[in-house]
């Protein structure tokens, strides 16, 4: 099979993940304005949707909307654009992770309620048959390799006591982008959020290795009547490692 590429695509969709950087940008603000007055706020928020639409035009192809996970391509792009801006704007590293962690936060406490509003139990959605199947059929997808910026992963079956399914992620769509943008030092920061949606959504998630934090593999595990623990700051992570985080 021959993969087509569709030229300029995301220029051609820039209005439609204009939109969504600007839903982001909403509980972004709501952070800035408890560091900022309204004035500097909405400054720093124009830097951000600035850097975006400078980014946009760049972000690898691996199949437009015809793979899922161009979606978590540019959400990690959203977040390179917010990263750069207040790394511009005098924030360290560190404060930069917090800053993430904190309207990450904001972001699932909405999708959350948006779960529960329709009546879906957001603890439970990673172990729906349905949504187990349709992973293990998009990670057999990735093995044929049409995109050399895609993601290669594999579908891991549980034993249904130590974790239910996972992945194991040898390459890494993200991982690919931030090398190319010269930005491989906010990694580990985009691979947190894996431990926060799991926190913040109430489901059971663990990983002993992130490409992220120098690992050859990601190893993604989802766990029935687990608590997924706190993970910022992530120093208690097995995963963590000091040389890929700075501290600046």
């Amino acid at each position: 099979m021959v993969a087509k590429k569709v030229e300029n695509y995301y220029i051609r969709k820039k209005s439609k993940f204009m939109r969504s950087f600007n839903e982001l940008l909403t509980v972004v603000n709501e952070e800035l304005c408890k560091k900022f007055d309204d004035k500097k706020s909405e400054e720093i928020i124009s830097q951000m949707k600035a850097e975006f639409e400078k980014i946009l035009p760049n972000i690898p192809y691996i199949g437009g909307q015809k793979n899922p996970t161009t979606l978590i391509l540019v959400g990690s792009m959203s977040d390179l654009a917010i990263f750069r801006t207040l790394e511009k704007i005098g924030f360290s590293f560190r404060e930069i992770g917090e800053f993430h962690y904190n309207y990450v936060k904001g972001v699932l406490k909405l999708r959350k309620e948006a779960l529960e509003k329709a009546g879906r139990d957001p603890s439970q959605y990673p172990f729906d048959p349905v949504y187990m199947d349709y992973q293990k059929k998009l990670t057999e997808e990735t093995q044929m390799k049409l995109y050399s910026d895609d993601w290669l992963m594999e579908f891991v079956e549980g034993d249904g006591d130590s974790f239910e399914w996972g992945w194991d992620i040898q390459e890494c769509g993200v991982q690919k982008a931030f090398k190319k943008f010269g930005e491989e030092k906010y990694l580990p920061l985009i691979c947190l959020y894996d431990h926060y949606e799991a926190e913040g959504l109430g489901f059971g998630f663990s990983r002993t290795q992130a490409i992220g934090f120098g690992a050859p593999i990601c190893t993604h595990r989802f766990v029935k009547n687990y608590k997924t623990p706190r993970a910022w700051p992530p120093y208690e992570l097995e995963e963590f490692d000091s040389k890929y985080f700075q501290e600046k």
